[in-house]
């Protein structure tokens, strides 16, 4: 039996397993954390192969179901919000689960920042220099390496991540919905320069148990947590059953369903004093907002990262909000255009937003 002081986290690593069990033991975290049957728990988790969609998100509109049945692909919600995720075995997740209290205090931004500060330490200690970019991911030389997210269920936490350990981009982009006229090289090599995986930037995929240690070590030095193994405790096993059957459960899936046509993919090109400027964007026209953006075309602009930035920025903000949102990266960044205006890219979204 494992044994641990008030002020210990429990790490827990359960394997592989397939996403509804992912997905309910969550469930369960938070019932036994919330019950106060458990100490703070630090989780690796992997899954077998699945598309995860977040909470908030409707799986027509998201993945291409259909390629997902026919490849065995798991399909299942998150708890958090956020967007959709592809995960299998050689990807890492982790999570924490504890009460408000054991960690820093501040808001979910402020938390979250220190969060994603202390992963992207550990990542680092394995020969990369990753650092966390607002909102909520950590990136390395511009390129996403992580992605997380958190709910809050009364004073529990629920903050989760991933390590992209290796990528196999191609297949991605078929289970995401993507047109198929759009997987050709060139949207290989623009979603390449904007994510990357530790095998990319090695030249190996470290071991599983290394990407482990490196990040315990990071929330170790900057959060100054304690550590001690373990397994799930017995109170977790206990609720699994009736959590299981729930994220099984056909309700739980199609909690935020709407029409697939609903988020059309949409695109629109501006010529611009600056140059060519085209956003093609996943539009979400119930809820008017921008869902996802990739901007291209024929112009300059410093510093280079400010468009990965920008487009991370956009992410499910509300058409009337991206003006503010563009403004406000152009200044904190002193984004140079050469001609090409905060305008100018809020012009083209509306653009792209009319495109029946």
């Amino acid at each position: 039996m494992t044994t641990y002081n008030a002020k210990d986290w429990l790490v827990v690593d359960t394997g592989v397993r397939p996403a509804d069990e992912n997905m309910a033991l969550d469930k369960t975290l938070l019932l036994a954390m919330s019950e106060g049957q458990i100490p703070s728990i630090f989780r690796f988790l992997r899954f077998e192969e699945s598309a995860l969609v977040g909470y908030h998100q409707s799986p027509e509109q998201e993945l291409n179901l259909e390629f997902c049945r026919e490849q065995g692909i798991a399909v299942q919600r998150r708890l958090t919000g956020g967007g959709a995720l592809i995960f299998d075995p050689t990807q890492i997740g982790w999570e924490l689960v504890c009460r408000r209290d054991a960690l820093p205090q501040g808001d979910m931004a402020s938390l979250s920042q220190r969060i994603c500060e202390a992963a992207a330490a550990g990542l680092s200690l394995l020969g990369v220099s990753a650092r966390f970019r607002p909102r909520n991911d950590i990136e390395v030389e511009g390129r996403k390496i992580s992605g997380t997210g958190g709910i809050m269920d009364g004073n529990v936490l629920l903050f989760q991540g991933t390590v992209l350990v290796d990528l196999d981009i191609p297949r991605m982009l078929r289970v995401l919905r993507v047109p198929l006229e759009k997987l050709n090289a060139h949207a290989i090599s623009s979603v390449a320069e904007r994510v990357t995986s530790l095998k990319a930037l090695l030249g190996k995929a470290p071991e599983l148990t290394a990407v482990q240690k490196a990040l315990l070590d990071g929330f170790r030095a900057h959060l100054g947590l304690s550590f001690v193994r373990g397994d799930l405790p017995d109170a977790v096993a206990a609720l699994l059953p009736e959590a299981l059957a729930e994220v099984r459960d056909a309700d739980w899936l199609g909690i935020n369903r709407r029409a697939r046509d609903d988020m059309p993919l949409r695109k629109a090109t501006l010529r611009a004093p600056g140059g060519t400027l085209q956003a093609e964007m996943l539009w979400d026209s119930y809820g008017n907002r921008v869902r996802q953006v990739h901007f291209s075309g024929d112009y300059f602009v410093q510093p280079r990262r400010a468009i990965v930035d920008l487009e991370a920025a956009l992410r499910n903000v509300h058409l009337n909000d991206v003006d503010g949102v563009i403004e406000g990266l152009f200044e904190k960044q002193a984004v140079d255009g050469f001609g090409l205006q905060p305008e100018h890219f809020a012009t083209v979204l509306r653009m792209a937003a009319k495109d029946a």
